[in-house]
């Protein structure tokens, strides 16, 4: 038997922050590296909130903080590369997660597409993209990246982010 119960909409005040952030960490996601080539340099940034959403057409939605800076330079761009990291790629990850936008790419391989799109180098998988306005949901926003190629290289693992680290996939 199955009981239904009514829930109502929590506020922020009905969460602990601290909580609640180690809630979402237990979610464990994909590495995703999201690059073009603006104004003649690659600008990227690593998301790790991002999923399939149709298969026609072909879209992909990622989450990005409302108040990232990287992502109205990156935005710009009329294709975006999205790579989905490698498990050896952790330094990969964590350099384009931080830092100032116009060192991220220092010391990282990648190749750039006919359309500007930037992929990494050795990547799990990638894809060129085109990115939709952003929707406002929360403190992030959410893009709608329509699928312009894709690629896979199935001998590379995918990186995941898992409680605030970077981690493997285990095979069973």
């Amino acid at each position: 038997m199955t009981t239904t119960e009514t829930l109502t909409s929590p506020t922020t005040d009905s969460f602990d922050q601290r909580a609640l952030r180690s809630f979402y960490g237990g979610m464990p996601s994909g590495v995703l590296a999201l690059a073009a080539m603006v104004d003649g340099a690659p600008i990227g940034m690593a998301v790790s909130s991002f999923t399939n959403v149709s298969l026609d057409p072909p879209l992909v939605v990622v989450s990005i903080r409302s108040e990232s800076s990287t992502w109205p330079v990156l935005s710009k761009a009329a294709v975006i590369g999205a790579s989905i990291l490698a498990e050896p790629q952790a330094a990969c990850g964590k350099q384009l997660s931080m830092g100032e936008a116009d060192s991220r790419f220092d010391d990282i391989d990648y190749s750039v597409a006919e359309s500007g799109a930037v992929v990494i180098d050795e990547a799990a998988a990638w894809f060129e993209a085109t990115p939709s306005e952003p929707i406002q949901a929360g403190d992030h926003f959410l893009v709608l990246l329509a699928l312009q190629s894709i690629s896979s290289d199935t001998d590379r693992a995918p990186l995941l982010f898992f409680r605030s680290k970077f981690a493997g996939v285990r095979h069973a």
